[in-house]
């Protein structure tokens, strides 16, 4: 008779258990969804945001912080040129520019993508080379 108790409480713990585990993987399951809902999601945005960008009249061409929160911006719009100014509260009007007046420098490379391990191996060469000058 005790045996058979024992032989039940396992049985049960065992089918406690498997259910504790059971629900474990579908909360796990149901967390990638959410993950892959998220990825999908923020990279059909983002898609559609430069889509409207490219299209746009709209163009800023330079930046410039003056103190903290507050900015000069160059812009384009259509074919004419604006310098606004930024802050966190307003956007007001400084002046209207002619195209002569304006120097565009052309893109550095900083936009660039580069993979990391290339990244990464400069800055190894830079790390050796600093380790070896303080020999």
């Amino acid at each position: 008779m005790a045996e058979a108790f024992w032989n039940q409480t396992l049985i049960s713990k065992v089918n406690t258990l498997g259910k504790s585990i059971a629900e474990l993987v579908v909360l796990v399951l149901i967390f990638a969804l959410i993950l892959v809902a998220c990825v999908v999601t923020t990279r059909f945005i983002a898609g559609r945001q430069i889509q409207c960008g490219r299209n746009s009249n709209f163009k800023p061409l330079e930046t410039y912080q003056v103190a903290q929160g507050r900015y000069l911006q160059l812009v384009q719009i259509g074919t004419r040129y604006f310098v606004i100014s930024v802050t966190k509260d307003s956007i007001r009007l400084i002046a209207e520019m002619k195209e002569e007046e304006i120097s565009i420098k052309e893109d550095s490379g900083k936009g660039i993508v580069r993979p990391f391990k290339e990244i990464l191996s400069e800055f190894k060469a830079k790390v050796d080379k600093h380790e070896d000058a303080g020999k």
